[in-house]
């Protein structure tokens, strides 16, 4: 089976002149259907640039970067998002919650954004958010929650719509070792239940025993 996700010889550059700056040289990067991957290294060495470029937020200045056997970097833009909101999760550090929505309605937006009626969008969040363990939590706003309680609805925001890739940043860095490793087990279950297939950029090497690969990134480049 082809990987998800093929990286042929990406490079990638911020600026001009005598400010341009190099993220990315060469980086070759595939990964598997139903894999967690990491990608791990130092601050500034290209991590959340490949990590952007994969999920068509970035486009690569040279190179190729299919998911699912398509160049969504190159799509009009229009395609692209609508391709990222059918196909793509997002789990961000910071948890972007909208504060002013409850917790259920929160989960509901991606399928209210493909045009789910209302009523069936709230309640596949209210299910949802029974899978995730915060089931009690659907009508409370974020502000009333722990962070791991907030990122549990995050993490149903961000698999509601069923995609075929989460992309998370940092998913742990703000949670202590009790919850962050809940959190990525929660994951790991959600992979195999679901069929998803999990990037995480981390600094965390705590959460390093949940991978099936790590990729180490240095000065724009996989070392190993």
């Amino acid at each position: 089976m082809e990987p998800l996700i093929i990286c042929k010889n990406i490079h990638k550059s911020f600026g001009e002149g005598s400010t341009r700056t190099t993220a990315l040289s060469g980086v070759n990067f595939s990964v598997n259907r139903k894999e967690i991957r990491l990608l791990m290294g130092p601050s500034g060495s290209g991590k959340t640039t490949l990590l952007s470029i994969i999920a068509g937020i970035l486009t690569q200045d040279i190179g190729e970067c299919l998911l699912s056997g398509k160049d969504i970097n190159h799509l009009p833009d229009q395609e692209k998002t609508d391709y990222r909101g059918m196909y793509i999760g997002f789990v961000f550090q910071i948890f972007n919650l909208i504060p002013t929505l409850t917790c259920m309605e929160n989960v509901a937006i991606p399928l209210l954004i493909q045009k789910v009626p209302l009523k069936e969008a709230l309640e596949r969040a209210r299910s949802l958010l029974n899978d995730v363990g915060v089931f009690d939590k659907a009508t409370f706003f974020p502000n009333k929650l722990s962070g791991g309680q907030q990122q549990r609805v995050a993490i149903a925001r961000a698999i509601i719509h069923s995609p075929t890739l989460i992309i998370c940043d940092e998913p742990t860095s703000f949670l202590d070792l009790i919850t962050g490793n809940k959190i990525m087990t929660l994951l790991k279950e959600l992979v195999t239940k679901k069929d998803l297939t999990l990037v995480v950029v981390t600094h965390d090497p705590r959460i390093m025993p949940f991978a099936d690969k790590i990729d180490y990134l240095e000065d724009g480049k996989i070392v190993s």
